[in-house]
């Protein structure tokens, strides 16, 4: 698997009062490899089903050194902030 593989983020959108909505981020580059970070959207994705709350993800590349697009949240964090706060 080569250096590239994880260079992408994924935007979570959730359904906040009939609009999808930018959530939550799942960051490629800040887990050990392309599984990891798919193996965490496939979480999110049934914890929001799970919740009964519609939502999707959008992917983007991006380069190993640039900044994440969007000031949002990690998975994690939403989880933990919103979802379970």
């Amino acid at each position: 698997m080569s250096e590239a593989d994880n260079l992408w983020i994924a935007v979570g959108y959730v359904m906040v009062t009939g609009d999808l909505q930018a959530a939550f981020l799942v960051d490629a580059r800040k887990y050990a490899d392309d599984a990891a970070a798919r193996q965490v959207i496939k979480e999110a994705g049934a914890e929001l089903r799970r919740r009964e709350m519609a939502g999707q993800f959008e992917f983007r590349d991006v380069r190993a050194d640039q900044t994440a697009p969007f000031d949002l949240p990690s998975w994690d964090e939403y989880r933990s902030q919103v979802l379970d706060g």
